[in-house]
C-alpha cells in the first residue's frame, strides 16, 4: 500500500514537471486575502508601514494605514473542513491585472489609493510606480507589488495592466497619468479632484469614450450605504426636497481651497440629489474685500492649481427647482456645519455630516400649532449596537474606497458607467469653476460653462 502511494506521488510530480506554463497558470487559483498574501500580492500582516514623508491636512488627515488593519478570520474561516468532506473544486482564475501610479512629494498615493486593489477577488496587483526612489521602495513594501518602476511612463512601457489607480492628491499630476493609462488600454480609478481644468477633463472623457474605457473618481460618499438608503427613503423621511445647505470644512483652508479639495465631494452629492445645475451666483471675498481675479493664489501645501478667496458664499439653482447654498467662511465655523449638507424638505430636515460612513441626523419637529414648539435631532438610522458597522472588516477611508472600486470593477464587467464616474466628477468640478467665474465677473454663471479653461488663469482673461 505504501509503495502504491509513493508511485502515485511520483507520477503526480512528473506530470507537474511536464506541464506547460499556460496549463500550470490555468490550474492556479487564489482564494481570498489569505491566498493573495501567499502569492505576494499583499504585505505580511506583521510588516510595519513606513510613515509617509508627506503629512498633508486633507479630508482624512490621519487615515488608517492598510497595514494596521489586521485581517481577522471569521469563525467559519477558522473552522477546518471535516476529514470526510471533499476539498472545494479548483476553478480557473480570470483576474484583472492592476497597477498603481503615485508620486511621493507630489501628492503621494492619495487617501489609500495605493491599496485599493489589494484583497479583492479577481484582481491582482502587478506593478507600482513612483518617481521618488525612496517612496517607491516604501510603496512596494506596503503594497506587496511584485514589480516597481521609477515613473508611470516606464511602467506602461513594460506592463499592460487592465486597471490603474492614479493616486496622487495633487491635480497637476492627474492629466498625464490618466492619459497615459488610457492610451495603454487601462480603466482608471483616480483621486479627486479629477483635473485642474474642464478642458483636461473633457479630453480624458473623450479618450476613454473612444476606447470604451471606464473612469471612476474617488468621490466615496456617492457609494456610501447610508447615502443610498437616504436617497431611497428621502420622500418618506423629509418629503419633497426644497433646499440644500452645503457647508465646507472651514479649517485653515477656508474659502477657495476648502471648496476645491473638500467641496468636490459635497457638490457631487448635490448633483446626486438635485440633478443638473442651471446657473449660480457667488460672492467671494479676501480679507473682507471683494476678491478679484488678480487675487488668485496657489495652495501653500499642494499643487492644486489656481484658488481664490478666504470666504465664499454661492447660490445654485438646479433643474429640479431645488435651491442650493454653499458656504465656506471662518465666521460660520462654530455655528454651521460641520462639513456636510442639510437637506431641507417639506416635512422635515436631514443633516449629513461627511464621514466614512456618512453620519445622518433627522429632525423631529414639534407641533406646529403649539406656542412652545421646538425641534430635536436624532440619529438616523436608528440601529442597535454599533452605528458604523465595519464593512468587510475594513473601516474608514479603506472601506469607502473599496465600495467605489467594487462598483468600478462591476461597471467594467457590465459595460456601464461607474456610479462615481469621471463624467460626474467633471460636473462637480464645473460647479466649483462656476463659483469662481460668477465671483470674479459679478454675473451669473450658466451651465454648462462655455469657458473650459480655469476661470482664474491668465489664459481665461
Amino acid at each position: 500500500m505504501v509503495f502504491e502511494h509513493c508511485l502515485k506521488a511520483l507520477s503526480g510530480l512528473i506530470s507537474i514537471l511536464l506541464m506547460g506554463e499556460d496549463d500550470l497558470t490555468r490550474r492556479t487559483v487564489i482564494y481570498g486575502s489569505a491566498g493573495m498574501a501567499a502569492a505576494g500580492m499583499i504585505p505580511g500582516a506583521k510588516a510595519a508601514a513606513e510613515p509617509d514623508p508627506e503629512k498633508p491636512e486633507d479630508d482624512d488627515p490621519k487615515p488608517d494605514t492598510f497595514d494596521n488593519l489586521a485581517e481577522k478570520k471569521t469563525p467559519a474561516e477558522e473552522t477546518e473542513l471535516p476529514h470526510n468532506e471533499e476539498e472545494p473544486e479548483i476553478v480557473e482564475l480570470k483576474g484583472l491585472k492592476a497597477a498603481v501610479v503615485g508620486h511621493t512629494n507630489a501628492g503621494g498615493f492619495g487617501h489609500g489609493l495605493d491599496v485599493v486593489f489589494n484583497r479583492l477577488d479577481g484582481v491582482r496587483l502587478i506593478a507600482i510606480s513612483d518617481e521618488n526612489e525612496k517612496g517607491l521602495e516604501r510603496a512596494q513594501t506596503k503594497t506587496g507589488a511584485p514589480k516597481a518602476y521609477k515613473g508611470y511612463q516606464d511602467l506602461f512601457q513594460h506592463e499592460q495592466p487592465d486597471v490603474v489607480a492614479v493616486a496622487p492628491r495633487w491635480t497637476d499630476q492627474h492629466f498625464g497619468m490618466v492619459e497615459a493609462a488610457l492610451i495603454a488600454g487601462a480603466h482608471v480609478y483616480c483621486e479627486k479632484p479629477f483635473t485642474r481644468t474642464l478642458k483636461e477633463a473633457d479630453e480624458l472623457l473623450k479618450l476613454s469614450s473612444e476606447n470604451n474605457l471606464k473612469i471612476a473618481v474617488a468621490h466615496q460618499m456617492r457609494c456610501d450605504p447610508y447615502v443610498k438608503r437616504f436617497q431611497a427613503e428621502q420622500s418618506d423621511l423629509i418629503g419633497q426636497l426644497l433646499e440644500m445647505r452645503v457647508y465646507g470644512k472651514m479649517d485653515d483652508r477656508v474659502g477657495g481651497e476648502d471648496m476645491l479639495v473638500l467641496g468636490t465631494h459635497l457638490f457631487d452629492l448635490v448633483r446626486l440629489f438635485g440633478g443638473d445645475v442651471q446657473y449660480c451666483t457667488a460672492r467671494i471675498t479676501k480679507e473682507g474685500k471683494p476678491a478679484l481675479a488678480e487675487d488668485a493664489h496657489e495652495s501653500k501645501k499642494e499643487n492644486l492649481g489656481h484658488l481664490l478667496g478666504d470666504s465664499i458664499r454661492a447660490e445654485f439653482v438646479m433643474d429640479s427647482g431645488v435651491n442650493v447654498t454653499f458656504i465656506s467662511d471662518k465666521r460660520y465655523r462654530d455655528v454651521a456645519g460641520p462639513w456636510g449638507i442639510e437637506f431641507i424638505g417639506a416635512k422635515s430636515t436631514m443633516r449629513l455630516f461627511a464621514s466614512h460612513p456618512a453620519n445622518f441626523s433627522l429632525q423631529e419637529r414639534g407641533d406646529a400649532a403649539s406656542t412652545d414648539r421646538f425641534e430635536t435631532w436624532k440619529q438616523w438610522p436608528e440601529v442597535d449596537g454599533e452605528y458604523h458597522p465595519m464593512f468587510e472588516k475594513l473601516t474608514g477611508m479603506h472601506s469607502a474606497n473599496r465600495r467605489v472600486v467594487k462598483d468600478f470593477l462591476q461597471a467594467i464587467e457590465e459595460d456601464r458607467e461607474p456610479e462615481s464616474s469621471g463624467e460626474r466628477a467633471m460636473k462637480a468640478l464645473e460647479m466649483i469653476h462656476g463659483v469662481w467665474q460668477a465671483g470674479i465677473t459679478r454675473e451669473p454663471a450658466y451651465f454648462p460653462l462655455t469657458n473650459r479653461l480655469h476661470p482664474l488663469s491668465k489664459d481665461s482673461n
